[in-house]
Parts: structure tokens; sequence; C-alpha cells
């Protein structure tokens, strides 16, 4: 069982969650995401990519060979896609929201690890690769 967060912890999760909710560029992707989601024809054609391109890495990984025609055929299903508005705007808003649940993921991990408040440099470190607060230690 889970205990039940402290209130004064309650009361700043739900202020921050309030002001993600609230933030414009948050609002806005979350826009975007809603005008792709009721795109049928879209949806369909980015759940059919998304498939397809799944079932051809899996068999490539698995080392069976791929179909020429099965890759032409995926080749022009990602080209729509890539010319689709729709679809090029959910992914920019997925990015978004995917930034801003990393971000906060990152802050409260590292908290919980040092035991205070740590830097933007100890939960993001500049200079790329894999060091201390990239979550894989």
């Amino acid at each position: 069982m889970i205990a039940a967060f402290a209130p004064a912890i309650a009361s700043q999760i739900e202020a921050l969650c309030a002001a993600i909710a609230a933030d414009p560029a948050v609002k806005g992707a979350r826009d975007q995401a809603e005008i792709f989601l009721a795109d049928e024809q879209a949806v369909a054609l980015y759940r059919d990519v998304m498939t397809m391109g799944r079932s051809l890495e899996q068999r490539h990984r698995s080392g069976q060979g791929l179909d020429a025609a099965e890759v032409s055929k995926f080749q022009e299903l990602q080209d729509k896609a890539d010319a689709h508005d729709g679809i090029q705007a959910f992914v920019s808003a997925q990015d978004v929201l995917q930034e801003v649940a990393n971000r906060v993921n990152g802050f409260v991990t590292k908290t919980l690890e040092k035991g205070r408040v740590p830097t933007e440099e100890e939960v993001f470190p500049q200079g790329g690769g894999c060091g201390e607060g990239c979550g894989c230690h």
C-alpha cells in the first residue's frame, strides 16, 4: 500500500500540476494533440506507419529478411505521414509534452537522490553523453 502524501507535498504537487496545465506551450501542445486525435484519417495513417515500422524493425532485429516491396510500402506511408501537417503538429506537440514530463521527472528524481533541490546542471549536465542526472545510473 502506498502511503498518502504529506499535505505540504500534496499541495505543491497540485500547484505544479496547475502551473503545467496553465502553461501556454503545454496548452498549445494539448490542443494540437486533440486536433490530431479528432482527425480519424490522420490517426489511421499515423497508426499504420507506427505499426508497420515496428513490425519491420522487429523482423530486421530477429534476422529475418525484409521484402523490398514492404520497405517501399513503408517508405511511401512514412513520406505521406511526413507531409501531413496534422501528424507533424501532433509529433511536435508530443515532443513538447514529453520534454515537460522529462524535466519534471528529472528534478523530482534528483531531489529524491540528493535530499535537496538540485541545480539545473545537476539534473541535466551539459556536454552530452551519459553523466549524472541522466537517469541511467
